[in-house]
């Protein structure tokens, strides 16, 4: 049945002086209510439906129904059925559309208590077919299942009945359909709908009687739960949220009455009718017309759109192209709850680089060890340590030295690195600081240095002076940097001796080590948080140094994504976000503190080197805090490098 057949089927129109009504209505601020009736029916025998949405295959156009008897169900515009599964008990769907020009649609199936997984596509013949592609137990009834696409993979939301919401990937890999769970989420009961609002990135979830609820779609955010439509300006058990991207609104059937709220002005009413004598749940717009449907419905009523409200969708571009980059592994989570996982280093193991380790601070307890699998090895309980960072040395026991800045004792915990891989602590020297917080090392010949942070200061320098016999080390300082403002994270390229470090509200200053020692120098702000490029605050930074192919990385944490500059900082480069790696399970990474980075082939999945970045949302499971690591090659292929 064509697009148009559609069209005359649903073409009754209103009564002009309804028409005009409406037109009146949408006029004014909050949509005046009008009376609406019905204009039409389809008949569906033996359905019982209560969700109803559109689905089309080029000019064809028909209606996706969940049926109580049938499970899914597709009528063409005569109400004949053209395709069912013909058995189970489908409460509700979601779905949308696959770059193949086919559905994907998931279904909540009571008689199965499962989420199954369908797609929805036309045969050689033409006619439509369901094929189930994945299923899943889910032994509470969902009362909510809304989706939306996310790069190959879909994003889905279920709600229960009990008010537990989770968060799903849906991805194919190597002609198998699987489902893994991203993270859980907590509503409370009576939910009734929910929908993903793709071109802000929310969600938004209707719960009877307190309204809709809006919050981040993306596991990586913080929720920012908030109201988006309270519910003392609704009527009744409101139900069928439905978003119309076409028009940027969301509309929702409220007991007797259907309204339409503006996506970007938050809520506000836009239209608004009162149905006579029906009590929709479900309501969705299909080739201009209204098409709505009641409880277990064996009917979809429609009526004339002509006259809804349109708005203008300006369509979202980002200023700097953000490339998504999906993690290889990740390390064990850190042994303490909340914000505890913080700053990563990396030792390369002079013998065997397969061999090499991460070096991660858990700042609630001390420091870990990993090897590039993310196992944890060791772990050292010396006090709430920070930033860490390492040099190789000559020394006769040690290969390199890595310091922590420690808050629990103020001061600098020291760890000795043997050529085989093995870590010691070589104990503790204060320092008269209220709260040491970032670090970085710098080392010029034989002389180890390190610049460390005061959370309520500037940055100061100071020297590491190890002695030959084992353990024995003291700290001299030497200058004092004032910054007005919080640092954080830093790196020194020894080379050229420069020092970068991240003022987190301003952005990324570059310092001549050598002229600001001579009393001449000056730090230079080389990459201001301008909202684009840095998004406030700016967190970790590393060198990864490779001759002309070098480049200055830093953590943009104000908006997941990291920033690539030229080694002197002088140009930026690029951006990019690591996005979770469906296939190994890994999620991505989010409100990143430190990063480390080496040039140094690490095997067969870093054979350009590895980049190390913490992770402040652990999800899939949702766990305790960790690191990740990515390839480099992944990095350079994605930006062109």
């Amino acid at each position: 049945m064509a697009k148009q057949s559609l069209i005359k089927f649903l073409s009754v129109a209103l009564l002009s002086g309804l028409l005009a009504a409406c037109i009146d209505s949408i006029g004014s601020a909050q949509g005046t209510n009008i009376a609406l009736k019905p204009q039409g029916s389809l008949n569906l025998s033996g359905v019982a439906s209560s969700q109803l949405a559109p689905v089309g295959f080029g000019d064809e156009e028909y209606l996706l129904l969940a049926s109580e008897t049938k499970g899914l169900v597709l009528v063409s515009t005569e109400s004949a059925e053209l395709a069912s599964l013909g058995h189970g008990s489908a409460e509700r769907f979601a779905l949308h559309r696959q770059p193949d020009g086919g559905w994907l649609i998931i279904s909540a199936d009571e008689s199965q208590a499962a989420l199954q997984v369908f797609s929805l596509a036309l045969e050689s013949g033409g006619q439509p077919k369901f094929k189930l592609l994945a299923s899943q137990s889910s032994p509470v009834p969902i009362a909510a299942l809304c989706s939306a696409a996310q790069g190959s993979a879909t994003q889905l939301f279920a709600i229960d009945e009990n008010g537990l919401g989770h968060e799903y990937r849906i991805y194919a890999a190597e002609g198998r359909w699987g489902i893994a769970e991203v993270r859980s989420l907590h509503f409370g009961e009576q939910v009734s709908s929910c929908a993903i609002d793709e071109r802000r990135e929310q969600l938004l979830v209707a719960q009877p009687p307190l309204g809709i609820w809006q919050m981040n779609a993306s596991a990586e955010r913080d929720e920012s739960r908030r109201v988006f439509l309270a519910g003392e300006k609704l009527q009744g058990e409101f139900a069928g949220l439905w978003l119309d991207a076409k028009r940027d609104l969301a509309w929702l059937a409220a007991g007797d009455t259907l309204s339409a709220h503006s996506l970007e002005e938050s809520g506000k009413q836009v239209f608004s009718a009162a149905l006579d004598d029906l009590e929709p749940v479900s309501v969705v717009i299909a080739s201009g017309k209204l098409a709505f449907l009641e409880e277990e419905a064996e009917q979809i009523f429609v009526a004339d759109a002509g006259a809804l409200p349109m708005a203008t969708v300006a369509k979202k571009e980002e200023a700097v192209t953000t490339y998504s980059i999906s993690a290889r592994a990740e390390t064990t989570p850190v042994g303490s709850g909340g914000d505890a996982a913080d700053d990563p280093a990396i030792w390369i193991n002079p013998t065997d680089a397969a061999k090499s380790l991460i070096l991660g601070t858990d700042k609630k307890s001390g420091l870990n060890i990993y090897n590039l699998d993310g196992e944890l090895l060791q772990s050292f309980a010396v006090g709430r340590v920070n930033n860490v960072d390492l040099r190789p040395v000559n020394h006769p026991h040690y290969q390199a030295i890595a310091a922590a800045s420690n808050r629990t004792t103020p001061g600098v915990s020291l760890f000795g690195i043997s050529v085989k891989g093995e870590v010691e602590s070589l104990g503790l020297q204060t320092m008269d600081l209220k709260d040491p917080y970032g670090l970085c090392l710098y080392q010029q010949g034989a002389d180890l240095f390190a610049w460390l942070s005061d959370k309520e200061g500037g940055l100061h320098l100071v020297e590491i002076q190890l002695a030959e016999a084992r353990g024995q080390w003291q700290l001299r300082r030497r200058a004092d940097l004032p910054v007005e403002s919080q640092v954080e994270g830093c790196v020194a390229d020894d080379e050229r001796r420069m020092l970068f470090f991240g003022e987190e509200d301003k952005g990324v200053w570059r310092l001549d080590i050598a002229a600001f020692l001579a009393g001449e120098g000056r730090p230079e702000l080389i990459a201001p948080a301008d909202g684009e490029r840095l998004v406030a605050d700016v967190e970790g930074l590393d060198l990864y140094l490779q001759g002309d192919d070098s480049f200055l990385v830093v953590s943009s944490q104000g908006d997941n994504s990291y920033a690539l500059f030229s080694r002197d900082g002088s140009e930026f480069v690029g951006r990019f976000r690591v996005v979770e790696n469906l296939d190994l399970g890994v999620d991505g990474s989010s409100e990143t503190d430190g990063l480390a980075v080496t040039s140094k082939a690490l095997g067969p999945d870093y054979p350009a080197g590895l980049l190390v970045v913490q992770d402040g949302r652990n999800r899939m499971p949702a766990e305790a805090q960790n690191f990740k690591l990515i390839s480099w090659a992944d990095i350079g292929a994605s930006l062109q490098l």
